[in-house]
C-alpha cells in the first residue's frame, strides 16, 4: 500500500524520537548508500558519518560500489569501505548498534552492503523519497525535504537539542551543499524553491565553497566518459508510445552494453551523464537510458519526465525508486529489446 506524504510524515516524527534515543545509548553505527551512488546518497552518507562521529560513536563507512572517480573531491571519501572486499568486511566488527541506509528505496537497492546493514540490533532509513516503502525497524523520511542531506541535518538538530552539540563544519557544510546542489540539478529542478537558497546561503556561511563543488560535480568529466556519452547520444532514437488515454508520448530512447565500456576502455560510472543529456531535447515528454551490467542478464535504467507521468512510480516496478521527474533502477532481463519493451509498456498503462 502507497502511503501520503502526511502519513510517512507522521510515521517518521514517531520513529525519529525513538531514533535519537537509540544514537544517545548506540556505541557503534554502520552508514551506507545505494547502488551506483550519485551525490546525495553519498554526501548524506559521509555527512552522517560525522555527526554521529560528533555524538560519541564509532562509525563504519561501507557501501557496494567503490567511490566513482567524480566523487573523489568529497570529504572522508577515503574512509569507505567496499562490501565486495573481503578485507574490507573484516574491518566491520560482529556486533553493531546501529546500521543507516541513506538516500535509498529497498534494502536491495544497497547491493552486497545491504547483508551487512542488516546484521545491526536496529536498522535506519533516512530518505526523502515519496515512494520509501520505510523498511527498516527505524525510519525517517520527509518528501517535502529537497534532498536527503536535508533530513540528516534535522537529525543534527534532534541531536543538538538532546545534549550533543553537533557543529556544522567546513566538511560538514560541504556535504550538505554537494546533496543539495545533487537533487537540484544544479539549482535548475522544480525543487528548487527559496528556503533551498537560504540553506545553501547558510552553508556556504559554514564554509562550503560553491564554485569549487559545482566544478568537481558537473565539469569535471573523465575523457572516457565523453566519449562513452558521445557513443550513446550516437545511438539515440526519438519514439512515440501510445498511453492508454490516447495521448501519444514521445520518448527519447539509447543503450549502452558492454562492448561499448570495453571499446572505450570507460566504466559504469562514466554513463551517468547520460540520461541527463538526453532530456535536453526540446519537446520530449520522457527519456529512457539503459546500460548493460551483466552481459544478458542485469541491467541499469535511468528515467527522465517532463510530463505527468511519475518516473518513481516507473521504477518501482523495475526494483528501484526515485523522484516523479528522475529515477533508476536496476531490473533482470534477457535484452535491451526484453526491458526496453516491458518500460514502454509500463509506461503506456501508467
Amino acid at each position: 500500500m502507497t502511503l501520503t506524504a502526511q502519513e510517512i510524515i507522521a510515521k517518521s516524527s514517531f520513529q525519529s524520537k525513538e531514533l535519537i534515543e537509540k544514537i544517545l545509548n548506540a556505541k557503534n553505527a554502520i552508514v551506507t548508500a545505494h547502488l551506483n551512488p550519485d551525490g546525495d546518497t553519498l554526501g548524506s552518507m559521509l555527512a552522517i558519518a560525522r555527526v554521529l562521529e560528533q555524538a560519541g560513536l564509532t562509525v563504519y563507512r561501507i557501501m557496494h560500489d567503490k567511490v566513482p572517480e567524480i566523487y573523489e573531491f568529497f570529504p572522508d571519501q577515503e574512509l569507505v569501505l567496499c562490501s565486495l572486499e573481503p578485507e574490507d568486511l573484516k574491518k566491520i566488527p560482529t556486533e553493531i548498534d546501529l546500521s543507516f541506509s541513506l538516500d535509498c528505496g529497498s534494502i536491495a537497492r544497497l547491493g552486497s552492503a545491504g547483508n551487512v546493514w542488516q546484521t545491526a540490533k536496529t536498522t535506519v532509513n533516512i530518505d526523502h523519497h515519496l515512494s520509501n516503502p520505510l523498511y527498516a525497524d527505524l525510519n525517517w523520511v520527509d518528501p517535502n525535504a529537497t534532498c536527503t542531506g536535508q533530513v540528516v541535518n534535522e537529525l543534527a538538530k534532534a541531536l543538538s537539542s538532546h545534549g550533543k552539540e553537533i557543529i556544522i563544519d567546513k566538511e560538514i557544510a560541504t556535504l550538505y551543499y554537494i546533496t543539495l546542489l545533487t537533487d537540484t540539478g544544479g539549482f535548475r529542478h522544480s525543487n528548487t524553491t527559496s528556503k533551498v537558497f537560504t540553506w545553501a546561503a547558510e552553508l556556504i556561511e559554514k564554509g562550503a565553497e560553491p564554485s569549487k563543488i559545482y566544478n568537481g560535480l558537473f565539469n569535471q568529466i573523465p575523457f572516457r566518459a565523453i566519449k562513452i556519452i558521445g557513443d550513446a547520444l550516437n545511438k539515440l532514437t526519438y519514439e512515440k508510445i501510445q498511453h492508454k488515454s490516447g495521448k501519444e508520448i514521445n520518448i527519447a530512447y539509447t543503450s549502452t552494453n558492454r562492448e561499448d565500456l570495453e571499446r572505450l576502455n570507460a566504466s559504469d560510472e562514466d554513463t551517468d551523464e547520460i540520461v541527463d543529456h538526453i532530456m535536453r531535447i526540446k519537446k520530449i515528454d520522457m527519456c529512457l537510458y539503459l546500460r548493460e551490467d551483466e552481459k544478458g542478464s542485469s541491467y541499469k535504467g535511468s528515467l527522465r519526465s517532463a510530463c505527468d507521468i511519475d518516473c518513481s512510480q516507473i521504477a518501482s516496478q523495475l526494483n528501484g525508486g526515485g523522484h516523479a521527474r528522475a529515477a533508476g533502477f536496476n531490473p533482470e532481463a534477457t535484452s535491451f529489446a526484453n526491458l526496453k519493451e516491458k518500460v514502454f509498456e509500463i509506461i503506456a498503462n501508467y
